[in-house]
């Protein structure tokens, strides 16, 4: 942390127990949508165009040489979400990136970043993209951050409904014109959120341009699809989202009161690789982002290909989307492009996270060190050329 800097500790506080039961039922109304098992995605890479595919029971020469070929290369334990970040990994497989640059992608499937974390420590998988789970990544299991790979701050809310007090004022802290509510009217809110995570942050960076802090206001952890409906059964005066279902409910008729974006709060998701592969594989991981850049530079140019991919990818997961919330995550939470990373420092965003974390006492301020000594650019650096 910064020398000097006073940090406010927040704590969480839990609802009235007349809003418990309600909140129970909402639970497990949405547990179904919130525990869906990730499927795995088949390869849908195409055989090249030159080459017919062989009849029924027929096995050519070329196709025997080309099978030989790719059992030969190396193979990488990839981990994958159900989210936005993981999309640049299925394009590779789709379309054969990672053949194409010498190596194959094994995906290994999470629900989310602290599974990705607990599987770490049991070596289960090689490289994946994580947000805000990589302070634990770096801090605490000793793996590296070796690229930003996508602006994860687009889409980070907190909502209200629309006759909210909160939602009645704007621009009270005219530094920050686009955000919501006052501190007369968020102090007692009940607010839902999935607590420890870049939503939680959303929410302490809000209260902090009012002169407030999570002890002004009453914090319930909730996953997000919960919080999602503890918002529209009006269990709760705010509820602080991530995506898909910030989309779903500002398309429901939501007020974003806040955003990380409108906080100027930078995130990114970022390349994540465990120490043994790291420290073993560099080769193979210089091929990797090498074909994860050219991934997210193809996203990039063609949006419309990258909303129906992320639908899919999203409806193959059991989370409910639709087509036009899918291009607005696009378009709010680019890919960084190979361009574009030649431009940012790599791994500041997962230090400001792990500085909160300290805060919330998510994470010892003795680990705090540990996020600089595992931010590394030069697999990526080999990788683009600069």
């Amino acid at each position: 942390m910064r020398s000097g800097e006073t940090v406010k500790k927040g704590r969480v506080y839990f609802m009235k127990k007349k809003l418990i039961s309600a909140l129970m039922a909402t639970a497990m109304v949405t547990t179904a949508l919130a525990g869906c098992a990730p499927k795995p995605v088949e390869s849908t890479t195409a055989a090249p165009a030159e080459t017919a595919a062989p009849a029924a029971g027929e096995t050519t020469a070329a196709g025997q040489t080309a099978a030989a070929d790719t059992a030969d290369l190396p193979v990488l334990k990839v981990a994958v979400m159900p989210f936005l970040n993981s999309i640049p990994i299925v394009y590779m497989q789709n379309e054969g990136l990672d053949v194409a640059n010498g190596f194959k992608i094994e995906p290994v499937y999470f629900a989310n970043g602290g599974a990705m974390n607990e599987a770490l420590a049991a070596d289960q998988w090689e490289v994946g993209t994580l947000s805000a789970a990589a302070v634990n990544s770096l801090a605490i299991y000793g793996a590296y951050c070796i690229a930003d790979i996508g602006h994860s701050e687009g889409g980070l809310y907190t909502l209200s409904k629309q006759d909210s007090p909160i939602a009645q004022v704007k621009g009270a802290n005219p530094s920050y014109p686009d955000i919501y509510g006052d501190a007369e009217t968020l102090k007692g809110a009940i607010i839902a959120t999935n607590t420890g995570t870049i939503s939680h942050l959303n929410v302490i960076k809000w209260l902090e341009k009012f002169g407030l802090t999570t002890e002004d206001v009453e914090i319930v952890h909730m996953d997000f699809p919960s919080a999602y409906q503890a918002l529209m059964t009006g269990n709760c005066d705010v509820a602080a989202l991530n995506p898909p279902t910030s989309y779903v409910a500002e398309g429901e008729g939501m007020v974003v009161t806040s955003s990380l974006t409108a906080l100027e709060v930078p995130q990114f998701d970022s390349i994540i690789v465990s120490n043994k592969a790291f420290t073993d594989r560099k080769d193979v991981l210089v091929n990797y982002t090498k074909a994860f850049f050219q991934a997210t530079d193809a996203l990039q140019a063609d949006p419309d290909m990258a909303a129906q991919l992320l639908l899919d990818w999203y409806t193959e997961n059991g989370s409910e989307s639709a087509i036009e919330s899918c291009k607005t995550e696009i378009t709010t939470r680019p890919f960084v492009t190979s361009d574009e990373e030649k431009t940012i420092s790599i791994g500041d965003s997962v230090q400001v996270t792990g500085e909160f974390w300290v805060s919330q006492e998510l994470l010892d301020e003795a680990k705090f060190p540990e996020i600089a000594k595992h931010i590394d650019d030069t697999i990526v650096k080999e990788a683009l050329g600069f």
